[in-house]
C-alpha cells in the first residue's frame, strides 16, 4: 500500500441552498471572497487541489463570468493546482415534471462550467431523495428509480461532448444510500463516465450499519471519482447528516484512508466543511448550533488533522 491522498477544499458560498431550513441563511469567512482569491488562498495553505460548490459559481453575472474564467484558469496554472470537482447537488427525483427538467437543465450548466474552468468531474446526489423527503408518499420506488437512471444517462451523454465526468454521491435519505444501489446504478445507466462519490461521513453512519468500510470501498474500486472528506455523528432521523469538527464524530480516518489506498484511489479528497451553517437536531451543522466558519482556520487544522490520520503527501 503505498501512494497519497491528493487533499482538496471545498470552496462554499454564503447562504449556499437558499434558505432551507436546514441549512439556514449561513456565512462563512470566504464567502464573500471571489473564486480566484480563494484558489490562490488553498494553494497558500498547500492543498493540492479545490473544489466548488456551484452557487458560487451561480452568483456571477453573465458580464462576469468570462472574466472570472480567465483568472481562475490563470492561478490555476501559476499555482500549479487542479480544479478537482464541482459539487451541483440538483433535483433528479420528484413528481414534480417542471422541477425535474429545471434541475437537469441546471446540472448541464454546471457541466459546461466544469468544460470552461477546466474541472474534472460535476457531483450531485439524486435530490430530491425518496425517502428523506419520503417521496415514497407521492411516487413508486420503480418511477422514483427509472427517474435517477434516465437523468444520470442524459447528464453523462451530455457531459461526455466536453470530456467531463458525471459522479453520484451515495448519501443517505436518497434512493441511491448503499453499495448495491450504487452498483446497480452503474449496471443500468451503463455509461463508462459515471462514477460514485464518496461521502465519509455518510460511509460511517449509513453504509458502515449494513457492510464493512474496507468491503465497501473494494467494492466500488475504480468507480470512486470523489472523496468527501467530514465527519459526522447522526442523530436518529433519516438524514444523519450532523457533521462535527474532525475527531468528533464517528468516522475512523485512519481506516478510510488505508481503505482508499488499497484500491489505488487516484483522485481527490475534499475537505467539505459543512457545520459552520445552522446545526441542532436536524439542521446539518453542529449539533449544539451553529459550527466553525473560520476557514482559514478550517484549511489549516483540518489539513493538519488528516494527515496524521494517513492523507494528504507522505512525509
Amino acid at each position: 500500500m503505498s501512494g497519497h491522498l491528493k487533499l482538496s477544499m471545498e470552496i462554499w458560498p454564503n447562504m449556499p441552498w437558499g434558505r432551507l431550513e436546514i441549512a439556514g441563511p449561513a456565512a462563512n469567512s470566504w464567502g464573500n471572497k471571489s473564486l480566484e482569491w480563494c484558489v490562490n488562498t488553498i494553494a497558500d495553505y498547500g492543498y493540492e487541489g479545490f473544489d466548488v460548490v456551484y452557487p458560487k459559481i451561480m452568483e456571477l453575472r453573465p458580464h462576469e463570468y468570462e472574466d472570472e474564467v480567465k483568472k481562475v484558469r490563470a492561478a490555476m496554472s501559476k499555482r500549479n493546482i487542479a480544479f478537482a470537482s464541482i459539487g451541483a447537488h440538483t433535483t433528479f427525483v420528484t413528481p414534480r415534471y417542471f422541477d425535474r427538467e429545471n434541475g437537469i437543465a441546471k446540472f448541464k450548466k454546471a457541466i459546461d462550467a466544469a468544460a470552461d474552468m477546466g474541472a474534472e468531474t460535476v457531483v450531485t446526489l439524486v435530490g430530491d431523495g425518496y425517502y428523506d423527503p419520503p417521496l415514497y408518499n407521492l411516487m413508486t420506488r420503480k418511477e422514483a428509480w427509472n427517474q435517477v437512471v434516465t437523468a444520470t444517462q442524459e447528464v453523462a451523454d451530455y457531459a461526455k461532448q466536453v470530456n467531463i465526468d458525471v459522479s453520484i454521491e451515495l448519501i443517505q435519505g436518497t434512493i441511491i444510500n448503499d453499495i448495491q444501489s450504487t452498483l446497480k446504478l452503474f449496471e443500468q445507466v451503463d455509461r463508462p463516465n459515471v462514477y460514485c462519490c464518496v461521502d465519509v461521513g455518510t460511509f460511517y453512519t449509513t453504509v458502515k450499519p449494513k457492510m464493512p468500510i474496507k468491503e465497501a470501498i473494494k467494492k466500488l474500486g475504480d468507480r470512486v471519482k470523489v472523496v468527501h472528506v467530514k465527519d459526522e455523528v447522526g442523530f436518529p432521523n433519516i438524514m444523519q447528516s450532523q457533521h462535527v469538527w474532525f475527531g468528533g464524530g464517528f468516522v475512523d480516518f485512519t481506516e478510510m484512508a488505508e481503505a482508499l489506498k488499497e484500491i489505488n484511489y487516484q483522485h481527490f479528497n475534499a475537505v467539505e466543511w459543512e457545520a459552520w451553517q445552522a446545526g441542532g437536531l436536524f439542521g446539518v451543522g453542529e449539533p449544539s448550533g451553529i459550527g466553525l466558519n473560520d476557514f482559514d482556520r478550517v484549511a489549516v487544522e483540518a489539513k493538519e488533522f488528516l494527515e496524521e490520520h494517513g492523507w494528504g503527501k507522505p512525509e
